[in-house]
């Protein structure tokens, strides 16, 4: 009796081909899966390392701005202080002009009449000068207090705020040397003018008197 041969199974070798096309397509899947993974960690990273460089320029700018603010400050504080200084004593070569409220007892004396009142402003001795006469020359305060009764005949009202220009044509013309820049200047109604100069000590060292400003 013959023995039948069993048929070889033709399919095994496509199943070994599929197992094998299987592996490599989980082998590109787990490969896509790690890449993904990786890209993410580094895109975290990249992100990460960013955003502290970002935050580390910022507190550089507000550390900087800080320093800016506080140097302002001090600068406006310094400003303040000369500006105040600067109000209060105006120092130049020839002399000392004094505080706002000396100043405003003097422009009181004058448009009142009340000269008695500047002796205790005046230096020891005061150079007294007319304009267009041969002028008085030193005098004792009292002396220079008496010399003022000059203005007796000056008008109301005084004015001890020229305008820059007024005592600008003063300081170039021929009585200049009697209008420095540190000088009480003031200019009755009638033009009568009379300029108060100061020592290094802002007290009143000369006293300039005219009977018209046209004669400056």
């Amino acid at each position: 009796m013959e023995t039948q041969q069993q048929p070889v199974a033709e399919h095994q070798p496509q199943k070994m081909h599929k197992d094998r096309n299987m592996k490599g397509k989980m082998i590109m899947f787990l490969l896509a899966i790690i890449l993904l993974g990786v890209g993410a960690g580094a895109g975290w990273w990249w992100r990460d390392k960013d955003a502290k460089a970002l935050d580390k320029t910022k507190q550089s700018q507000i550390t900087t701005l800080g320093s800016q603010i506080t140097q302002l400050q001090k600068d406006l504080v310094d400003a303040k202080k000369t500006t105040t200084t600067t109000t209060t004593t105006t120092t130049t070569s020839t002399g000392v002009r004094p505080s706002a409220a000396t100043l405003s007892s003097i422009q009181d004396a004058i448009k009142s009449g009340n000269t008695a009142a500047l002796e205790g402003y005046m230096a020891s001795t005061v150079k007294v000068i007319i304009a267009a006469s041969e002028g008085v020359g030193d005098r004792t305060p009292a002396q220079a207090v008496s010399d003022l009764k000059y203005l007796d005949n000056a008008t109301d009202p005084w004015d001890f705020a020229l305008p820059a220009a007024t005592l600008a044509a003063y300081q170039t013309g021929g009585y200049k040397q009697y209008f420095p820049t540190t000088a009480l200047v003031g200019k009755s109604a009638n033009k009568y003018v009379v300029s108060f100069q100061f020592d290094s000590n802002g007290k009143i060292s000369g006293v300039f008197m005219a009977a018209s400003s046209d004669l400056l």
